[in-house]
């Protein structure tokens, strides 16, 4: 059944292909969009009393951790939307099983703002990481089954194939947001400073 819904649809005129592409990539853009802005608005808005301007300061800095989650997640669902372009940009064909993948990864990606405004708030309670690396770790995890089964089905370009042959790094992604879970029952600062090894990740 599975390969005979391969076929048909490697059958499609290139228009249609052309043209599921395309819509693909723009419903993914756009959620990825949305993401990024919803980010703001878990920032909440100082509150002050009439006459009382220049404590904004203070309430700023009360907001330190709603401005940090903000800043950390910016940067996050930044980093997966340039991989998830190339995984895109890589591809010869797109099924309907790589379809599903997508959604379900696009849903994640749109619910990370709330474990990002849990962290702002919690970011000292170990379920507030917990919430936030484990959407993560679900996010990283639907990221290396779309690759595969882009590469068992054959739905790579040449140049898909070398991109995704050059990712096998992307493994580190969800390794470290898992290592730090349980980390946060012992301490959740220890377990937001394992993410900066993300860095050594974006670095490659």
């Amino acid at each position: 059944m599975t390969d005979d819904a391969n076929v048909t649809e490697r059958e499609e005129l290139p228009e249609e292909r052309s043209f599921d592409y395309a819509r693909t990539v723009a419903l993914s853009d756009g959620v990825f969009a949305i993401a990024l802005t919803l980010l703001v608005l878990n920032i909440s808005f100082p509150a002050l009393a009439p006459g009382h301007h220049g404590d904004i300061g203070r309430q700023l800095l009360d907001r330190r951790g709603e401005i940090g989650s903000y800043a950390l997640s910016f940067a996050v669902i930044a980093f997966l939307w340039v991989r998830h372009h190339a995984f895109m940009r890589g591809l010869d064909l797109i099924d309907t099983r790589l379809t599903v993948l997508n959604l379900a990864y696009l849903g994640f990606v749109a619910f990370l703002p709330y474990p990002t405004r849990v962290l702002g708030v919690y970011g000292s309670e170990p379920a507030g990481v917990v919430l936030y690396a484990s959407t993560n770790v679900i996010i990283a995890s639907i990221s290396a089954l779309m690759r595969n089964h882009a590469k068992r089905a054959h739905l790579l370009s040449p140049l898909g194939t070398a991109v995704v042959a050059r990712r096998e790094h992307w493994a580190i992604t969800p390794a470290v947001f898992l290592i730090s879970i349980p980390v946060a029952f012992a301490s959740p600062t220890a377990a937001k400073f394992c993410w900066l090894l993300l860095l050594v990740a974006g670095r490659r």
